[in-house]
Formats: structure tokens, sequence, C-alpha cells
């Protein structure tokens, strides 16, 4: 008997875990899958930068709508603009205000958002000489220094201008210079100090000509020299200490091979999508990448997504008891 509804219990599992519609319907449960893979910092400022917007925002009188947020990687130095639009052409235009002061980053860092997937934008990386890497969709971890301080300018602006919310924009540049001039944990100083080497003159700070009228240059280098050494310390300490806080409630993510057939996490919803399916496919995967991403192509021209994309492990889910002659059936 007891065999019996040991035998039971395991066709039922094995029942559930091969029904489709269960598959895209339902979440992953358990422990979530992947590793925190914290991206490699190069000891020098203006290096990789990276990229994103905010917005839509209540619009303002100077048709404003978005802000566009780069941040160095390595200082956390942040730049503010505020913008009409998230086009290329427009989020070139600010990269180009930054090329002028300080010439061109190694890397840029962003999402797949249609300003940096843009012909332009590619065009621009290529005869600059500038890589460029996009982050895996659905994983805004691959861009996390932007989320965070994204989350920052939210939370202050909203509360600088709670009575007339079209006003934000007049607070951009006075918000930059604060966190630009704040101490941070990560780097154990400021985003200006680690950039430049002294702090940001502000109205408050009468010290700052005496400051600078003691320094010479050799005690300026030196001073900036053992400020990035320091940060570059630091940096990794509190990267060791992210990962291993988040890896802890983590598990080895599963391995997939060329060919896989999987489904993919929905990772856009909207008006209607509440109650659709939380997961996508049959997916093939094409490419296996990095830190456990793979491009995937879809399989029958008329499911639901993207013909080709990119996830990951932990957004993803084997596709049960799938043949090579279901291509045939679909393509007749």
């Amino acid at each position: 008997m007891m065999e019996f509804k040991l035998y039971e219990s395991c066709y039922k599992k094995e029942f559930v875990l091969s029904c489709i519609p269960c598959l895209l319907a339902t979440r992953k449960s358990g422990k979530q899958e992947g590793y925190l893979n914290p991206i490699e910092k190069e000891s020098i400022p203006l290096h990789t930068l990276h990229v994103d917007h905010i917005g839509p925002l209540t619009e303002t009188k100077k048709l404003y709508n978005y802000i566009l947020t780069i941040i160095d990687a390595f200082t956390k130095f942040t730049w503010i603009f505020p913008t009409k639009s998230t086009t290329s052409k427009e989020t070139l235009d600010k990269l180009r205000i930054l090329q002028q002061c300080f010439g061109n980053p190694n890397r840029i860092i962003t999402d797949k958002g249609s300003a940096f997937t843009s012909k332009d934008f590619k065009d621009y990386c290529e005869e600059e000489e500038i890589q460029h890497i996009t982050i895996t969709t659905g994983v805004p971890r691959g861009n996390g220094q932007v989320e965070r301080v994204h989350r920052t300018i939210i939370s202050v602006l909203t509360k600088l201008c709670i009575e007339e919310p079209s006003s934000w924009y007049r607070h951009v540049s006075r918000l930059q210079r604060v966190l630009n001039s704040t101490y941070q944990r990560s780097i154990n100083t400021t985003p200006c100090e680690l950039l430049i080497g002294t702090k940001l003159k502000l109205k408050e700070d009468l010290n700052i000509l005496e400051l600078l009228q003691e320094e010479n240059i050799e005690q300026f280098n030196e001073s900036r020299e053992e400020l990035r050494r320091n940060a570059k310390e630091q940096i990794l300490k509190i990267q060791e200490e992210n990962k291993k806080s988040f890896n802890k409630n983590r598990k080895p993510s599963k391995r997939y091979v060329l060919g896989d057939i999987v489904a993919i996490k929905r990772t856009q919803y909207g008006s209607g999508l509440k109650l659709k399916p939380k997961y996508l496919g049959p997916y093939k995967i094409i490419k296996i990448k990095r830190n456990d991403r793979y491009d995937v192509e879809k399989i029958y021209k008329n499911q639901e997504g993207p013909i080709v994309t990119s996830s990951s492990s932990d957004q993803m889910k084997s596709w049960p008891d799938f043949h090579d002659d279901d291509f045939e059936n679909e393509d007749e």
C-alpha cells in the first residue's frame, strides 16, 4: 500500500511538471536560481559608464518628460539630464556633452531600451571605439548601480516638488551636486573627491579655497592616488559582502545546452496582461553566454513573444517532452 501511494505521488508530480499550461502559468518555487556576478571594476575613473532613463515623469513647462542618468562605475559620480524623450539622438547629445570634458569611456552598460539598441547608438560606439554592453532583459541587477541611484532620485525629487510635480526639473542640478558631494560607503569617500581629488565647492563650503591654496600639485596627486587605491579595496570588500549575502538564499543555476527547449519568463506586463501566462514558449537555446545567460529563438511563428531574445537561467524552465518532429508538424 505504501509503495502504491509513493508511485501515485511521483506520477502526479511528473504529470504536473509535464503540463504545458501549468508550466507557462505558474511561477518558479523554492530558492531562486543564479548567483550574484558583480561587474569587474577597473581602478581608474571614467572607464565604465552605466546609462539609463527614468520616466515618463510629470511633463514640465519645458516639455521634459524623462531623466537620463549616467554613472561612472568606479567613482560613482553621477550626471542627471532632464530630457524630452528617450530617443537615441537626445541620448547621444548628452553623452557628447560629457565627451567634451572627459573624453570617451572604454565601455558603456545599458539595458535594451530603444535608445541603446538603435543603429545610431551602435554607430556612435563603433566610431568612438566604445564597448557597449547590454544587460539581459528582465534582469535589472545587471545595471544595479543605475537602479539604486534611480530610487534615490525619484524619492528626493518627489519630496522637493510635492506641491508642484511639474517643477521637478528645477531641482535636478542641485540634486546632482548633493549626490556627488555626499559620502558613499562603497567607495569610502565622495564621488567628487574620488574623481577630481577635491571636495565639490558648495555655497556653505567656505574652506575649499584655503584647502586648494595649501596643497601643491604633488600632494594633490598623491592624495588622489591613495583615494583611488582605498576606493578599489572598499569596492571589492562591499562586492564580496553583497555576493555572500545574495548567494546565501540562492542555489546553483540549472545548466542548459544548445538546442534545449525552454519556456522563458514574461518580462513585460501592461493593460490586460495581468492574467496572461507567466511564461512564454517554446523557445530553443541558440547561444550560451556568460553568467547563466542564454540567447533563445521562438520555435513557432504564431506563438506569443519576441522572435529572438535573451534570458537568464533563473527565468527559464525546461520544456517537457519536445521532439524534433514537432517542427515538421508546425511547418505543415
